[in-house]
């Protein structure tokens, strides 16, 4: 889980995303109450989710409380979903694929409104300034918090052009909210049985 954890540190690294002291990934030890945190420039330690009660540690540790199906967190400072944040707005759902795996977004939030902000299900948006991406699995939260970039780069563009911009249609969203709580849930279990969640498909 180590060299895991290091990996997505590195990868994100090279991306741009994980840059500053206010940087951080986390990977859920299901079964044992504990996480592994990654803080930028340190290297990987284990806390107690229940004993994490200041800082990125409490972030992190609050996020698994929140959400049975999380498996790894993330605060990250990708340039676009920071831009993102000026706004102040929630950025709608503009691909399929975002429907999908990240769900319903919410504008800018602090860490005091988390409860409020992850009932939905949204797995990213911008929370003290940062992007916080959450996935069922390491690979699912990396692959979240790129795709998050990759919209907050379209959207940020089409607003500060002055272009309208198109949400995708209603009824794609529903199925997707769907099938991304199904998928939500199936994790949770997983979890809560001490197992780790099976990867999800592409789409």
């Amino acid at each position: 889980m180590h060299d895991e954890l290091l990996q997505a540190g590195a990868r994100m690294s090279a991306k741009g995303f994980l840059n500053d002291a206010g940087d951080s990934l986390s990977l859920l030890l299901p079964g044992t109450g504990r996480m592994l945190l990654l803080l930028a420039g340190e290297a990987p330690r284990e806390v107690e989710l229940s004993k994490a009660e200041t800082g990125l540690a409490a972030l992190h540790a609050q996020v698994y409380r929140l959400r049975g199906d999380a498996g790894a967190v993330a605060t990250l400072s990708p340039r676009w979903s920071l831009q993102l944040g000026e706004l102040g707005e929630a950025m709608p759902s503009v691909f399929d694929e975002q429907a999908r795996h990240i769900g319903r977004s919410w504008a800018p939030a602090v860490a005091g409104q988390l409860p409020a902000v992850l009932v939905a299900g949204g797995n990213a948006g911008l929370v003290d300034g940062r992007l916080l991406a959450v996935g069922v699995t390491r690979n699912r939260m990396l692959f979240n918090a790129e795709l998050f970039e990759k919209c907050a780069m379209a959207y940020v563009l089409a607003r500060l052009g002055g272009g309208r911009v198109k949400q995708v249609p209603w009824w794609v969203r529903l199925i997707a909210g769907r099938r991304l709580l199904k998928d939500q849930a199936n994790a949770a279990t997983q979890h809560a049985a001490g197992q780790a969640s099976a990867e999800l498909g592409a789409y």
